[in-house]
């Protein structure tokens, strides 16, 4: 039986090739994992930068013209209320994938659609708890224009702050981050003297904030908290010399976790080349909707009421959705940085329960809209 799955890809810098990475993730998902004698037809459109209103009728042809069982997609955050009440009318399901740079709001909640996301500014929130009790209550934050536009650092203030810290510095890079020194970021952290340091770069530019730190004489003596893309091993391919990092997120490639090296040999198997964090959100997307599909061969159009009480057991755990339908899973891995020999690792040296997630909507509800509205980090 075909089941038609409609899938709009954004295009990013930092992810190259971003729709072949979710495409690949889905159709592991199905393959390993999906109801005997379904057989998926995807239908893939590009949506640019997921911020314009062409994202809208191209989702809304899926519906109407295309008569899709199920919509995927990406969505910039000034059209994501339309796109969810484009599906909440027309009854149909619609599952928005995000890295979880921003805080979802009550206007973009209905009972036909799933917000998968890898909750980075839940993780955030998490590594300011935990560097106001493991490093101390006196911190830094330093961060980029792009990876700061969002509400990642807003999240481990509120967090760092909840747990009795105080923030002693802010340094924001300028946008053209690539003429820039960062010689005025180190004199800051050296003037401040925090016992932590909480760093918000991604991509070429968190490479270069990793050289400056490196080649500094703050090397290895203030701890730095990154946000996990800033020491994403699919980016960082040597050795920067960088000491003293750790991120919190929602995975680790490196997790001993059954599901997590299950998921990473099928994928490395099947595509000749490791996953990233986009396999990796594509991967548990199909779960999601393999979970969904009836004896019949059909989606529901509200998935939730098929997912309540079900968890699905995904590379990164136990996962289920929320009170906003976001996906959350039970625990925030803390993670150890490390370059060992040919590669960097993400090493998992603890966790944290992440049951409190959910309690953080309420928490951040008044925060104002992320100054970029593209999806991060659709760029």
């Amino acid at each position: 039986m075909n089941l038609k799955i409609g899938v709009l890809v954004p295009r990013s810098d930092m992810f190259p090739t971003l729709g072949l990475d979710l495409m690949n993730g889905l159709k592991l998902a199905f393959k390993n994992s999906g109801p005997e004698g379904i057989n998926p037809n995807f239908m893939v459109e590009g949506i640019g930068n997921a911020v314009d209103a062409g994202l809208l009728k191209t989702a809304e042809k899926f519906i109407l013209q295309e008569d899709v069982a199920i919509t995927i997609a990406f969505c910039g955050f000034n059209q994501l209320t339309e796109l969810v009440a484009i599906f909440n009318n027309y009854k149909k399901p619609l599952i928005c994938l995000d890295l979880g740079g921003v805080v979802l709001n009550k206007d973009q909640i209905s009972p036909y659609v799933l917000h998968h996301t890898l909750n980075i500014w839940q993780s955030a929130y998490a590594a300011g708890r935990y560097a106001a009790k493991e490093y101390g209550k006196k911190g830094s934050v330093i961060a980029s224009m792009y990876d700061g536009g969002y509400h990642i650092s807003a999240a481990f203030v509120e967090g760092f702050v909840n747990g009795g810290g105080t923030i002693a510095s802010y340094y924001v890079s300028p946008m053209d981050y690539k003429s820039e020194s960062f010689e005025d970021m180190v004199t800051g952290l050296r003037e401040a003297d925090p016992e932590v340091v909480f760093a918000l770069f991604s991509f070429k530019e968190g490479q270069k904030v990793f050289d400056v730190l490196a080649k500094s004489d703050l090397n290895g003596t203030i701890p730095i908290l990154a946000i996990p893309l800033m020491t994403d091993e699919s980016i960082n391919k040597e050795d920067l010399q960088i000491k003293n990092v750790k991120s919190i997120a929602t995975w680790a490639f490196d997790d001993e976790y059954e599901t997590m090296q299950n998921f990473v040999a099928n994928y490395t198997e099947a595509y000749e080349d490791a996953p990233n964090i986009i396999g990796l959100l594509g991967f548990e997307a199909g779960l999601t909707i393999s979970n969904c599909i009836s004896s019949e061969g059909t989606i529901p159009s509200k998935l939730l009421d098929t997912l309540q009480n079900k968890p699905i057991d995904t590379p990164r755990g136990k996962l289920q959705y929320n009170i906003l339908n976001e996906s959350q899973v039970g625990a925030f891995k803390i993670r150890k940085f490390q370059y060992n020999k040919t590669k960097y690792h993400n090493t998992v040296i603890d966790t944290m329960d992440a049951l409190f997630s959910e309690t953080l909507y309420e928490t951040f509800e008044n925060l104002p809209n992320p100054a970029w509205q593209n999806p991060y980090i659709c760029t």
